[in-house]
């Protein structure tokens, strides 16, 4: 199966992110089937998808149009319903690992051959919950991050068994759907982002306990530092514009003992995403893009 055979999706789980998730196909024109084990859920999300469908219009992302469109194409149903006419389902159902166990194998029994089941699971890993579907190819996971239908990135990782084509059917679908897919090379709790998240966070409220600053201004700090350059580039970019890679190694100290991957690279003078030939120019480029976040955040009017 590749992307022009998939012609219905299906969600599981009708909550806080299911309804977000689902509101991404609708909009890329997928007729999607969304269903829920408590009805009253299932109700909640069509007000749930109206509102962040009138926000879009409201922020000028979309026309009317198109999201009365979306609206019609999100049908609340049953599982077995859904599980008959679905070539890809999301679960965004709780995140314990015996219902998503009992969840993939009801789908397992379910759905035509063809369909493949993502889990939005932020924690679990495919290999425990998903071990006992039959189609071990055609499991894998789309972790997404809240709100679902606004941040763009998700993450896309393998199961022990899935196959290249699944993976790369589900890389593309992303796209379509207008999400960008952050490539996974294994599975492990957390995985990726939540692992980094959860650093930061630790490290975050640790300082707090300790008493060094307050809750308000460790936000502060945060947002207004290197918060307000993440836009722009990630942990690995902000050191090669920082000039890592060319620092002397006694001057590098504490930035390079993290692993020894990282001290060879930059004892080798090698930045991960910048010509070194071209330093300056990506410098330049950097504080273009800041000065135009200043000017939109901070800096609301001109100084004469």
């Amino acid at each position: 199966m590749d992307l022009a055979d998939v012609s219905r999706i299906g969600v599981v789980g009708a909550g806080t992110m299911g309804h977000g998730i689902a509101i991404n196909f609708a909009l890329a024109g997928y007729p999607t089937l969304i269903s829920d084990q408590n009805d009253g859920i299932l109700a909640e999300s069509k007000a749930r998808i109206q509102a962040a469908l009138d926000l879009f219009v409201e922020e000028g992302l979309i026309s009317r149009r198109r999201a009365d469109e979306a609206v019609s194409l999100i049908t609340g149903t049953t599982l077995e319903d859904l599980a008959g006419q679905c070539d890809f389902i999301t679960e965004a159902i709780v995140d314990r690992s015996s219902d998503k166990r009992a969840l993939f194998n009801r789908l397992d029994e379910l759905c035509p051959p063809q369909t493949i089941f993502a889990s939005n699971t932020s924690s679990l890993v495919l290999s425990d919950f998903g071990s006992d579907v039959k189609r071990q190819d055609k499991i894998v996971l789309t972790h997404y991050f809240a709100p679902p239908h606004i941040v763009p990135g998700v993450e896309v990782a393998k199961g022990p068994g899935t196959s290249d084509e699944t993976y790369e059917l589900t890389c593309d679908l992303m796209a379509a759907a207008r999400k960008v897919p952050i490539r996974l090379k294994m599975e492990r709790p957390g995985y990726l982002l939540n692992t980094v998240q959860r650093a930061l966070g630790q490290a975050a409220t640790d300082l707090w306990a300790e008493g060094m600053a307050s809750a308000e201004d460790i936000e502060l700090g945060i947002i207004t530092t290197f918060g307000f350059r993440m836009p722009h580039e990630g942990p690995m970019k902000h050191y090669d514009l920082a000039g890592l890679w060319r620092w002397p190694e006694d001057v590098r100290g504490s930035w390079a003992s993290a692993n020894e991957q990282m001290k060879q690279r930059l004892a080798n003078g090698r930045p991960w995403f910048i010509d070194p030939e071209r330093f300056d120019e990506a410098l330049d480029a950097r504080d273009r893009e800041y000065a135009r976040r200043l000017k939109a955040l901070y800096w609301t009017d001109t100084l004469d």
